[in-house]
């Protein structure tokens, strides 16, 4: 049985230092401390031992909440039963489990994501708060000894603030469960207890939980937690993040991570409002061809030796991009690109140089960034090879910015951001409610504005949540299916592949599924018609003289 963490191996409690990186603001200062209540907690409950397959596994901790002067105290209900899954093994935590009434604090918030390191030192956590004991130790609370009975009793002050120095006890419990498993050459994968799903993620020395009661699966939450690791190799690469671990095990990573929790902030923020993540595409601003072809040209005009990309963004959309002549931007990098520019308002400001790490173009070296706001919305990012180039690429970015007004490209951009958005209306078809329309070689994808009931936050996140769904089914390695039809006391949706097209359509909920799919055929002969207006087709490619930019010959600095 791992044992926890001694008071020597807890990461010490220390002031934040100011960013590292002059392109980002400083991170947000820590909430004030919240003390503990005087009066000590309760003497906890038998405690119910489990023997799985013959073997010891946890301790499941049948206690209610400690009672506190607080108004999130909760009431105690009828005992309900669990089931949790560890990897292939089922357990039933049965006994003694409380359902609660809980606060709206908790339960506007039904996600958390936990990064830790392989020591158990906390790194990251996002929307601590609906993983508040009720919501948690009422269904499933594991734990290996009574040192982390008494942490989850601090939960009620943690799950305030989400300050991950007061996590340290529930990282451990974490890294113990991994260890478990680990010591017998095994991996705990994911985890189902009540409505909540726990998702395990080893990266390295990286340990990534996601617990979720959001109804997304296994897969899904994967996916997430490797954006999410991602995000860190954007910022420190996997050779400098190996370095580090193999020199001290026990580092505080959050020394480096200072002041960019805001790019992990922005990215699971994303998760639930942009299709683009569980689609695995980018969007694209919608404009005339013409403009794409001046946008084009203008990108491809005096190239600077050791340039690998460079794009034009405009709110998360992609409008322009150069690429080497053997390698694509993948969609993955393209998104955490533009997270970083969506995260701080310092790019706004002026002209930035930031080193970054493409992970799915290479997660071993940098590139570095140059980031440039032409217009108010309108994003110049350029990436280099050579960490000297900085005014080489300005006068690129200027040469760019020239070229768009020369060829009359500064009005159409403006336009179509600016403009009234596309409506459902075009596409002729009065039974659509919504619809995303996925380009499957361009990797590339289109939607409408949203039209009521979908303006509605959480109408639109409904949605979003049932296409997910689809696009796992329609993915999934095992019986994928070719056509996906759900039907709801809100809407009905439509997904399919038609021919390169993976079309997603939303219904009223007394819709046929015949007519769905007259409707799905009618979008989708709309968007072979409107292709050239909807996606950026082929791409300008760096120029014959410019040196070839591989991964493999990316071998610049590890570290900025």
């Amino acid at each position: 049985m791992p044992k926890p963490l001694s008071d020597s191996q807890q990461p010490p409690t220390s002031s934040r230092a100011s960013s590292a990186r002059s392109s980002q603001s400083a991170g947000q200062s820590p909430p004030p401390d919240a003390s503990r209540p005087s009066d000590s907690p309760p003497e906890p409950p038998p405690q119910t031992r489990l023997d799985v397959g013959g073997r010891a596994l946890v301790t499941a901790i049948t206690a209610t909440p400690a009672a506190a002067n607080t108004e999130n105290d909760v009431e105690r209900g009828p005992s309900q039963a669990a089931v949790g899954t560890f990897g292939d093994v089922d357990c039933d935590f049965s006994e003694g489990l409380n359902n609660a009434r809980t606060g709206p604090g908790w339960t506007n918030r039904r996600k958390h994501f936990f990064i830790l390191s392989c020591a158990g030192k906390p790194i990251y956590s996002r929307s601590v708060a609906f993983l508040v004991y009720p919501a948690w130790g009422h269904h499933m609370v594991l734990a290996l000894n009574r040192q982390y009975a008494d942490a989850l009793y601090d939960l009620r002050i943690i799950c305030r603030y989400g300050d991950e120095a007061k996590l340290s006890s529930l990282m451990g419990l974490i890294q113990a469960i991994i260890s478990f498993f680990a010591s017998d050459d095994d991996s705990v994968r994911s985890l189902t207890a009540g409505g909540h799903t726990f998702v395990f993620s080893v990266k390295g020395p990286l340990y990534l939980v996601a617990v979720s009661s959001t109804g997304e699966s296994v897969a899904q939450l994967r996916q997430q937690l490797s954006y999410l690791h991602s995000q860190i190799l954007f910022i420190l690469t996997s050779t400098q993040l190996t370095r580090i671990f193999d020199t001290r095990v026990n580092y505080d990573l959050r020394n480096l991570l200072s002041g960019t929790e805001m790019f992990l902030d922005q990215l699971a923020r994303s998760f639930q409002s942009t299709p683009g993540f569980f689609l695995g595409s980018v969007q694209c601003l919608r404009m005339p061809a013409r403009v794409r072809q001046k946008v084009a040209q203008a990108l491809s005009v005096g190239n600077p030796q050791g340039l690998a990309f460079g794009m034009l963004l405009a709110k998360d959309q992609l409008i322009g991009l150069i690429r080497p002549k053997r390698h694509s931007l993948h969609p993955a990098d393209l998104h955490l690109v533009a997270n970083m520019i969506a995260s701080s308002s310092g790019f706004r400001s002026g002209e930035a140089w930031t080193p970054v790490c493409l992970p799915m173009f290479n997660n071993k070296a940098f590139l570095h960034a140059y980031v440039c706001y032409v217009g108010p919305d309108l994003c110049v990012v350029l990436c280099s090879t050579d960490k000297d180039s900085f005014f080489g690429m300005s006068e690129y970015k200027a040469e760019i910015v020239k070229g768009l007004e020369e060829g009359g490209c500064v009005d159409g951009i403006d336009e179509a951001l600016h403009g009234v958005p596309y409506s459902i209306v075009e596409v002729g078809v009065p039974s659509l409610r919504h619809f995303i329309v996925k380009s499957t070689p361009l990797v590339q994808y289109t939607q409408p504005a949203p039209a009521p009931p979908y303006t509605r936050k959480d109408d639109w996140r409904r949605l979003l949540q049932i296409y997910q769904r689809a696009s796992e089914a329609l993915h999934a390695r095992i019986d994928p299916v070719s056509t996906y039809f759900y039907t709801g006391p809100a809407e009905a949706v439509l997904a399919c592949t038609v021919g390169t097209l993976e079309l997603y359509a939303a219904f009223g909920p007394l819709v046929s599924k015949t007519v769905a799919m007259d409707a799905i055929n009618a979008l989708a002969r709309w968007a072979r018609r409107c292709e050239d207006l909807l996606f950026l087709g082929s791409v300008p490619v760096l120029g014959s003289k410019q040196r070839s930019i591989t991964p493999e010959r990316l071998t610049g600095p590890t570290s900025p």
